[in-house]
This record gives structure tokens, C-alpha cells and sequence, in this order.
């Protein structure tokens, strides 16, 4: 069990977000984060299930867009989640140290006015992801699949896969 000041510095913190960020941060019942940085920006928002947990600096960023987490899950260390579209995380999932999961890409070939351009990131229940992985936009990953570490991700990965590399 993790020390009873870390679940009291935890609910201090969940409550001067909701304060600072009003019905854009919304956060569920017992969370144990350890340096959770969180940026939201224009319609932005961000809703947290219950009992969730992390270990080292987690970093979620909603510039415009939506990122949800389900109930119980964990992330290691380095991990950054940033959204101008949507990111949704089922229940159950454990991820690994330096995960990056973001579902925009500048707009290098300028095809559209935009800066960015984006698609969703959808993550089902009961996933395990491992170290250093990346989640592009326009990825789904079904549920109770396993990616392994150095994996970089796009597209669909149908229920109860095991990744060991994906190239895109």
C-alpha cells in the first residue's frame, strides 16, 4: 500500500485542478499520480477514471481536444499524452516507461489550412503496453492486446493481439 500522504497530496491536487480548470478536469475516486502535469488549452478537456496510478512524471496535454482514462490504470515513468482531437484509454491498462501517445501530426505537406492534422486514438479495456512505444493518430487498439517495447503504432490492432513490431 502506497503512504496515506501521498493519497491526501493526491486529493489537494485532483481539487485545485477541478478549481483551476472547472468542467474541463474531471477525475474519479482515489488517484495516486507522482508528478502529473497537466495542460489544457482551448475546448480541451480531460476526465480521469478511478484509481489510477503513476510512477514519474505523467504528462497530459488537451490542446483542443479530449483525453479520457478508464478505471485502473497504470503508467511508468515518462509517459505524455497529448490531444487535439480525442485519446481514450479503456480500464485496465498498464503502460510502460517513456510512452508517447498522441493523435495529431504537423501538417508538413501543408494539405490543409490546419497546423495539424489528427484522428482519434482509441486504447480498449485490459491492454498492456511496454516501454518506449509511440501511438500515432488513427489508431485503435483492441482489447486485451499486448505491444511490445520500441513499438511504434498506427492503425488497427484487432482484440487480443501480441505486437512485437509494427512498422508504419
Amino acid at each position: 500500500m502506497r503512504s496515506p500522504f501521498l493519497y491526501l497530496k493526491n486529493a489537494i491536487g485532483m481539487g485545485f485542478r477541478k478549481l483551476r480548470f472547472g468542467g474541463k478536469f474531471k477525475a474519479g475516486a482515489i488517484q495516486t499520480f507522482d508528478k502529473l502535469h497537466v495542460e489544457i488549452y482551448k475546448k480541451g478537456s480531460i476526465s480521469l477514471g478511478s484509481y489510477n496510478q503513476n510512477r514519474g512524471n505523467l504528462y497530459l496535454v488537451a490542446d483542443g481536444g479530449h483525453i479520457e482514462i478508464g478505471d485502473h490504470c497504470f503508467f511508468n515513468t515518462g509517459a505524455s499524452i497529448s490531444s487535439t482531437e480525442s485519446v481514450k484509454i479503456g480500464n485496465n491498462c498498464k503502460f510502460g516507461n517513456n510512452l508517447v501517445i498522441v493523435d495529431h501530426d504537423h501538417n508538413f505537406k501543408n494539405e490543409t489550412d490546419e497546423e495539424f492534422l489528427s484522428s482519434k486514438v482509441e486504447i480498449s479495456d485490459d491492454c498492456w503496453v511496454g516501454a518506449n512505444v509511440t501511438i500515432l493518430r488513427g489508431t485503435r487498439i483492441g482489447r486485451k492486446s499486448v505491444i511490445g517495447a520500441g513499438c511504434v503504432i498506427k492503425g488497427n490492432i484487432p482484440e487480443g493481439s501480441k505486437i512485437i513490431q509494427k512498422r508504419v
